[in-house]
């Protein structure tokens, strides 16, 4: 067992906007070169949490609260516009950049 102390990101999140900015952005890529939803937003929750209540955020978003603990649980598997509409109910905008890549 170790000594190290439980990492808890909500913590490690709260009052910083930049550092929300940057994870989100980092969870995000990993989610398009990894194409695994069900893992970006389990940890989209600390953010979302950081926002109120499950329940509260459902009804900004207007999304099923049952939808966000299925999504939770990985029992089902999100569409991209859900993200998008998740992430922009967070207060972020999602911006692209096209980069040329060599095939």
């Amino acid at each position: 067992m170790s000594n190290f102390p439980e990492f808890n990101t909500i913590e490690y999140l709260k009052n910083d906007i930049e550092m929300q900015k940057e994870y989100i952005s980092e969870l995000l890529r990993d989610y398009l070169e990894n194409d695994n939803p069900e893992a970006f937003l389990s940890a989209l929750k600390p953010l979302i949490e950081l926002n109120g209540t499950i329940s509260e955020f459902a009804e900004k978003t207007g999304i099923n609260r049952t939808y966000f603990y299925k999504l939770f649980k990985k029992e089902v598997k999100p569409e991209f516009p859900t993200i998008v509409l998740i992430i922009k109910n967070l207060g972020f905008n999602i911006d692209f950049k096209l980069q040329q890549i060599n095939l």
